[in-house]
């Protein structure tokens, strides 16, 4: 393992390469900060760059389009020093900061080399057990990486396959670069390590995995991303949509809400309505909850288009001709009511990340009682009991991509006055 032996030396680490350590990174740039991002995923752009715009003939105030553009200014900004595949493992305090050691997986990839032709991914033989992943996001480069806890060479050193296949006039992948060790002195940390999406399964009686029917609110959002048709919207006669909201959130488990569910669903079924008109949609709900700043206006124009149901459906089952049966009550006569669906699209909520039990240890932080990064008070949202660590975005608790980019900008300001202190 190659160890760097002088430490390198940066003002902030902002650790997390989603939309908001994105921001929070070239606002700390802008303010002539240098600083390290650290992304332990192979591609910057976190959950917010799975999401796909939902404009029709115009824009629906989303956020996905502004993930693209913060990272095509990420890309062009000599200011930041990328880490990717890394994460934190140790840390210790100094007095004017702090001692970081950054653990790297092995680059085998070369960013300096990679024409991103895809013919490693093409080739490789157990790409279907997640060997070499790749991204639909274009401002990434490359777009295509190597997974050593899935790669058959790392596992037992019987295939190079990528390696050969890899144009000679590129060279781009070596699967004997080593793993790396970094030493950082730092003088501040921002955490802008995200959320994890809600597990649809935890609420197992709508059969999540079981029914190829049933889709995720962040599966409906790939596969509109991508292209992909919807199968289950294809054939003939009308077809039926179901949206069902707060899978994950607000239950025991999880007794908050996640704020975002309500308006990602309401976007996506107003999407599917422009772009399929004939198909019928229903949304069941509890209430309302953050549709933006125009709330009323969009819910009437959601209204007009989309059958709302304030009930959520306590059965499923398997119908007639490949449909679902919904078992819910009927608000206005309390009886129960069995309706038929071709597509079941589950509006799943923000979990706390699941590093969080470990980075609070690393880093001498506290967790909320939902697991989220804890802050000290209203006023001070961005600042941890930790002196010089800091929080932003879904770290904290679940926000949308707008509040994210504000928040994110604002804490890199704070930031920027904390280094100013003596």
């Amino acid at each position: 393992m190659g160890t760097v032996a002088e430490p390198q030396t940066y003002e902030v680490l902002v650790l997390g390469g989603g939309i908001a350590g994105i921001t929070a990174a070239l606002e700390l740039a802008r303010l002539g900060r240098e600083v390290a991002l650290v992304e332990k995923t192979p591609f910057f752009g976190g959950q917010a760059a799975l999401l796909t715009c939902k404009a029709t003939d115009v824009c629906q105030k989303c956020g996905a389009c502004l993930v693209e553009e913060r990272l095509r200014s990420l890309f062009q900004e000599p200011g930041i020093a990328l880490f990717l595949q890394t994460r934190l493992t140790a840390s210790a305090k100094r007095d004017k900061g702090f001692r970081l050691l950054l653990a790297q997986q092995p680059l085998v990839i070369s960013p300096e080399r990679c024409v991103d032709c895809g013919l490693c991914y093409d080739e490789c033989p157990a790409v279907s057990q997640g060997a070499i992943v790749t991204t639909s996001v274009t401002q990434n480069h490359p777009r295509l990486a190597v997974n050593p806890e899935a790669c058959l060479y790392f596992r037992d050193g019987s295939c190079r396959v990528c390696e050969k296949i890899c144009p000679p006039t590129a060279k781009a992948i070596d699967l004997d670069r080593p793993p790396q060790t970094f030493e950082l002195d730092v003088k501040a940390i921002l955490l802008t390590t995200g959320y994890r999406p809600a597990d649809p399964s935890c609420r197992p009686h709508y059969g999540y995995g079981r029914y190829p029917q049933i889709l995720s609110g962040l599966d409906l959002e790939k596969a509109l991303r991508q292209g992909r048709g919807l199968p289950q919207l294809q054939g003939e006669g009308p077809r039926k949509v179901a949206f069902i909201q707060c899978v994950g959130s607000r239950d025991l488990a999880h007794s908050y809400c996640s704020q975002v569910c309500c308006a990602y669903s309401l976007r996506l079924a107003h999407l599917l309505k422009h772009r399929q008109p004939e198909v019928a949609i229903t949304m069941f709900y509890m209430d309302w909850q953050n549709v933006g700043r125009e709330g009323d206006r969009f819910l009437r124009e959601v209204r007009r288009e989309v059958r709302v149901v304030r009930a959520l459906p306590g059965d499923l089952r398997p119908g007639r001709n490949g449909t679902l049966d919904l078992r819910y009550l009927d608000e206005d006569t309390g009886r129960a009511v069995t309706e038929a669906f071709h597509l079941v699209v589950l509006a799943v909520g923000i979990n706390p990340g699941a590093d969080n039990p470990e980075l609070a240890a690393l880093l001498q932080l506290d967790l909320n009682p939902e697991g989220f990064i804890h802050t000290e008070n209203e006023s001070r949202a961005y600042q941890t009991r930790q002196p010089g660590v800091f929080v932003a975005g879904t770290a904290a608790g679940p926000a949308d991509i707008a509040s994210c980019l504000v928040q994110a900008a604002g804490v890199a300001r704070r930031i920027n006055q904390y280094l100013k202190s003596p």
